[in-house]
């Protein structure tokens, strides 16, 4: 295992500003001049959906297969790396896909990585698909190691057990520390080491028993660690599996949630915002956003949150229809920026199916400034310049997003969110336009490698949902965006089993001038 895990390269970094100039991000461009410089390689991380944790006796997923599809910026053929196992994802045009098969008797490693060189490394995305079970597929996108990452949302109270992965990348042991805020006090943070190549798991309840929200956060102390949580009934039975959760953004005063699409019952639609405030105590406005627009919900103009903790509040979402949730400090500075305590959040959405949550996270929503576009999380991965951000669709190498296919046998859309400003935005060339504070659902392109997403406007915030497909003839059809004609509506899924954020992927580095190899700065 340490000889497969060993040859991690460069990871790929996060430049300043959003594709296509979406926002800026939090860290500004540095003191010394900038150049542009091609990606040579670049490395993203993925949960293997199907490992079957240490000493159990159950995969995390229903058995199966689980597929990978890989995109890359443009369109060559050619190969990229999966480790472990010296495995080979073959691209044509620009897209490839890869099935694992599932091991007998557990034996996975808990994550995967995909590695790409040269002219495939601009660009890398993946996302990874688990058959889950009949509620549908379970997915995740591939990501690069973080050192701090945040989860929030899964409770800890009987029935419910989540548990966390940490998988370790590098062949030096990895030690990270976890802190958890909980609708309890809280405690301090807890060491967890785990070996070289290896990987760890822990019940949530370790960390926060009878917890009825928790939020975690997880910081990366030495090596490089892949963390993901599982969101499981502890009871057996159909439609009980697990679901995956991931990584929300971090602390921020303004943050979007989805989007996201609510089956039509029964049982009766609902969705849980769980908040914590990791500083400070926050008061937040809890906004809905939906086809028609925004509105703030009777008792939701001032959320308390208290300082070091977590709390849950119901979030009525329509069903059948797609919507998001924008949470704002109350407080506001110049502009009408949001300047009040950060807080941290994730949204639980009843799948359609009892006792089943399916969670979306936070992106993190900046004003605008000069030309806007597309990006998720908050973090820049565009292309920055010293005389400002880049901005329209097409102007930059890297202002596409790649859309994964929706899995055999499934339902999902595209769902597109415009919390501040309207958006214009193109899905493999058809034109979508967007109202401040308004969300449209969209069918997911057809095509093998799925399809790409380009946007000016904004900023603009963009999921793909999965789940179990409409039984025929009861399909629900989503009304189609302002603008975007009467063919696009997108049948949504009965069953909600997975959000996926959006973000594109970086094709070009801005690197110090004097650095001759445009590795160095990021390694």
């Amino acid at each position: 295992m340490r000889g497969r895990r060993g040859a991690a390269l460069v990871l790929l970094p996060l430049a300043v500003v959003g594709i296509g100039a979406a926002f800026l991000a939090d860290e500004g461009p540095g003191p010394v001049p900038l150049h542009d410089r091609p990606i040579v390689a670049a490395t993203l991380a993925c949960p293997d959906l199907g490992m079957t944790p240490p000493g159990a006796g159950d995969p995390l997923e229903p058995a199966g297969g689980v597929r990978l599809d890989v995109r890359t910026g443009g369109l060559a053929d050619g190969r990229v790396t999966v480790a472990p196992g010296d495995r080979e994802v073959r691209t044509a045009r620009g897209a490839g896909r890869l099935t694992l098969p599932p091991v007998e008797g557990g034996g996975r490693d808990g994550a995967l990585q995909v590695a790409a060189r040269d002219r495939l490394a601009p660009g890398l995305s993946a996302t990874v698909t688990a058959p889950g079970d009949g509620a549908g597929p379970a997915r995740a996108r591939c990501v690069p190691a973080s050192s701090r990452t945040w989860f929030v949302g899964p409770s800890t109270v009987a029935g419910r057990d989540p548990v966390v992965v940490f998988a370790n990348l590098s062949d030096q042991p990895s030690q990270a520390a976890v802190r958890v805020f909980a609708d309890g006090p809280a405690g301090p943070a807890r060491q967890v080491s785990v070996p070289a190549g290896g990987t760890l798991t822990r019940r949530l309840a370790a960390f926060a028993p009878e917890a009825t929200v928790t939020a975690l956060d997880v910081e990366v102390t030495a090596g490089r660690l892949l963390v993901w949580v599982s969101d499981r009934s502890s009871a057996a039975g159909p439609f009980a599996a697990s679901r995956f959760v991931p990584a929300t953004a971090p602390p921020a005063s303004r943050l979007l949630l989805g989007g996201v699409v609510v089956p039509v019952g029964p049982p009766a639609p609902a969705a849980t915002l769980a908040l914590a405030a990791p500083g400070r105590a926050a008061t937040v406005r809890v906004s809905v956003l939906t086809q028609a627009g925004s509105r703030v919900p009777v008792g939701l103009e001032a959320v308390r949150v208290p300082a070091g903790g977590a709390i849950a509040v119901p979030a009525p979402l329509p069903a059948g229809a797609a919507s998001a949730v924008l949470v704002e400090s109350t407080a506001t500075g110049a502009g009408g920026a949001a300047t009040g305590a950060p807080v941290v959040a994730g949204l639980g959405v009843a799948s359609g199916w009892p006792g089943v949550w399916t969670w979306a996270v936070a992106t993190r929503i900046q004003s605008s400034s000069g030309g806007q576009g597309l990006d998720a999380y908050g973090r820049g991965t565009g292309l920055s310049r010293l005389d400002g951000p880049t901005s329209g669709a097409g102007t930059a190498p890297d202002a596409v997003v790649a859309v994964p296919p929706t899995p055999p046998g499934a339902a999902g859309a595209v769902v597109l969110t415009a919390p501040l400003g309207p958006v214009t935005a193109w899905l493999d060339g058809a034109e979508v336009r967007l109202r401040p504070g308004s969300v449209a659902a969209l069918p997911v392109p057809t095509g093998p490698g799925g399809g790409s997403l380009s946007a000016v406007g904004g900023p603009l915030v963009a999921t793909v949902v999965s789940g179990a497909a409409p039984m025929p003839g009861a399909g629900v059809r989503a009304a189609p965006a302002a603008g975007a004609g009467p063919a696009a509506g997108a049948m949504l899924p009965r069953i909600l089993s997975a959000v996926v954020p959006l973000s594109g992927a970086a094709r070009v580095l801005d690197v110090p001038a004097v650095v001759a190899d445009p590795a160095v700065a990021y390694r």
